[in-house]
């Protein structure tokens, strides 16, 4: 039985250093293995590894990552080549403090992992009938849009389209955004944020996408049209992951600009209590340090750095931990409480 816990959590662990190693890395299509190729790819993999990490898909406009990006080449920590058929792909490997230390120097964003996935309910409008997408009809219209959202770290769930899934949603609800029913027929699926999308391909040979986000905050909306596929599915995923972004990404700041946050967290009894506090801290990979500086009975009061505010810490702690705010956080302040699981 031990044998068995052990492997497990080697297993769990080499899982969870891949995504971290995939989370700072890019797959880029290249004409050839020449150094030219190599440099281009090298910068279109760095911009895409910084997109995926901030959440920010116009972050290449700020100029201290567009010159990053244009000295890609000698910043790569690992790459290799594959053939995917008749086309030589570029795997491009970025060492993840690099990644963080360009985006705080920009004061960009910096959204951690996990994240949670998205449900995607797509409805195409057909000459006779409206049917939701699948996998047998439709692979290449949702692989594309799966490798969209996986650009960009989000993980796209789609729907089972079982009998449950029959009894609680019809296209025809779904077309008419019922978001009632469409929210309720999503919670068997675990995540809040819902990407609904209406689909239609035109005499005129123009596609056009209608795409709502559905999250417990609210809802955006928001029609794309074109001929080429490609930009009408990417409305859709842009529209959800800078959704989510704008809830959960932070602000950073450069080292000479930050200022330490105080953090106060009572509830904190035993040793045990206070190693598991501090390790989850010290989990948090925007934080360049966290410093104890009291401990009094059950109050631990800890000094952090690395991060533009309170707030932005905050949103930073892991769900459903132990961890609770007591009251709302100022700017330099935050206040929490270590409680029972």
């Amino acid at each position: 039985m031990l044998t068995r816990i052990v492997i497990c959590l080697l297993v769990a662990t080499a899982a969870s250093a891949n995504a971290v190693e995939d989370f700072y890395s890019a797959r880029i299509p290249v004409a050839d293995r020449s150094e030219g190729a190599l440099v281009t790819g090298a910068q279109r993999g760095l911009e895409q590894v910084l997109i995926r990490v901030s959440g920010d898909d116009r972050i290449g406009d700020i100029p201290n990552v567009a010159a990053a990006v244009q000295g890609a080449r000698d910043r790569i920590a690992l790459y290799s080549y594959e053939q995917d058929d008749a086309q030589t792909v570029l795997r491009v490997s970025f060492d993840d403090v690099l990644v963080k230390g360009i985006l705080r120097e920009s004061d960009a964003t910096f959204w951690a992992t996990p994240r949670p996935p998205v449900l995607l309910w797509l409805v195409i409008d057909e000459p006779f009938s409206r049917r939701f997408a699948t996998v047998s009809q439709d692979d290449e219209l949702l692989q594309s849009m799966s490798q969209a959202f996986a650009d960009r770290g989000v993980t796209l769930r789609l729907p089972l389209l079982d009998l449950e899934d029959a009894a609680a949603l019809s296209p025809e609800m779904v077309w008419q955004t019922v978001t009632s029913r469409i929210r309720r027929a999503s919670e068997r699926y675990g995540t809040e944020h819902i990407l609904v999308g209406r689909y239609v391909q035109l005499t005129s040979g123009m596609q056009l996408a209608d795409w709502l986000y559905l999250d417990a905050d609210g809802q955006r909306r928001e029609q794309v049209q074109g001929r080429d596929a490609t930009p009408v599915l990417l409305g859709g995923v842009d529209l959800a992951v800078d959704a989510m972004a704008d809830r959960y990404a932070v602000a950073l700041q450069s080292r000479p600009a930050a200022g330490a946050i105080a953090v106060s967290i009572s509830g904190v009894e035993s040793y045990s209590d206070y190693r598991n506090v501090m390790g989850m801290l010290r989990d948090i990979p925007i934080l360049d340090s966290v410093t104890v500086t009291e401990v009094a009975q059950d109050v631990l009061v800890v000094k952090v750095t690395g991060i533009s505010s309170a707030e932005a810490l905050a949103r930073t702690l892991p769900t459903r931990s132990r961890l609770a705010m007591t009251a709302d956080p100022t700017p330099n302040r935050l206040t929490l409480h270590w409680g029972q699981p």
